[in-house]
């Protein structure tokens, strides 16, 4: 497959970034903000269209809180430990004779 697989979602983030007003500091972190997911969008709908883009973790990470993965997969990995073991007792109470 090649280009599109988001209808290209990221030029829409990148042409609302640059139509509003930047009369605040707040809008202008803001624009910035956006064209760095846009640009981690962009890598993103390449990859999964086939086309690539080996930068794709490192514009994700820009856009991203400092730790924010690691707190994403800690949580992750405390609900999947919440299901596997909720598994492994029904398993455990299914073969006691």
């Amino acid at each position: 497959m090649s280009g599109g697989s988001m209808d290209y979602f990221y030029s829409h983030v990148e042409d609302a970034a640059e139509k509003f007003r930047l009369n605040t500091m707040y809008r202008v972190a803001m624009r910035s903000h956006m064209l760095k997911l846009a640009k981690a969008l962009r890598a993103i709908e390449w990859n999964d269209s086939g086309d690539g883009d080996d930068q794709e973790e490192e514009l994700i990470n820009e856009c991203l809180a400092p730790k924010e993965v690691l707190a994403t997969t800690l949580s992750e990995a405390k609900r999947i430990l919440g299901e596997l073991t909720k598994e492994i007792e029904r398993n455990e109470s299914s073969t006691q004779i």
